[in-house]
């Protein structure tokens, strides 16, 4: 599997969060730079992760359900693509979805903001080296330096053993 080191968008424009609900111009156009700018860096990025990125621009702590409403047209608007990562939603740029066949490594991500995508290529070559069941699953986490296998994380890693065959 080739792993590649995650590239972190910092180029982000401050949003003021006022102006966004008032649809100022500025707020707005320093939303849809930042937006694009993350989505060109970081695709495929699960929505958590856009707004944690969102987030730091707004200096704020919590996206409000009305900052996220103004988001996600924006997003419909430059005609991003969305698909299901089972607990996320990954975004795509409007080109659409990729053939991923690399892990990116050492960013700031959870593993369910990881694309299945991504976590295929980990997933087979583990399935190469003759792992299967709880051993592969438990070898898929340790990758990523954890111990728990939750319920949640169990689901998820079998939702992506299973995309990989």
């Amino acid at each position: 599997m080739k792993k590649v080191e995650y590239v972190r968008c910092n180029d982000l424009k401050f949003i003021n969060l006022n102006g966004l609900y008032n649809e100022d111009f500025t707020s707005l156009k320093n939303l849809d730079y930042t937006i694009l700018k993350v989505i060109e860096m970081e695709a495929p990025i699960s929505l958590n992760m856009l707004k944690a990125r969102l987030r730091e621009a707004m200096e704020i702590k919590k996206i409000s359900q009305k900052a996220l409403d103004i988001i996600n047209e924006r997003l419909d608007y430059y005609g991003i693509v969305r698909t299901s990562n089972l607990y996320e939603e990954i975004l795509w740029p409007k080109e659409g979805v990729f053939e991923v066949n690399y892990l990116r490594v050492n960013g700031d991500r959870q593993i369910y903001d990881i694309a299945y995508q991504e976590m295929i290529n980990l997933s087979k070559d583990f399935i190469k080296l003759g792992l299967k069941d709880e051993e592969l699953l438990r070898a898929m986490l340790a990758f990523f330096n954890l111990e728990v296998l939750t319920e949640k994380a169990r689901t998820y890693l079998e939702f992506i053993i299973e995309k990989s065959k």
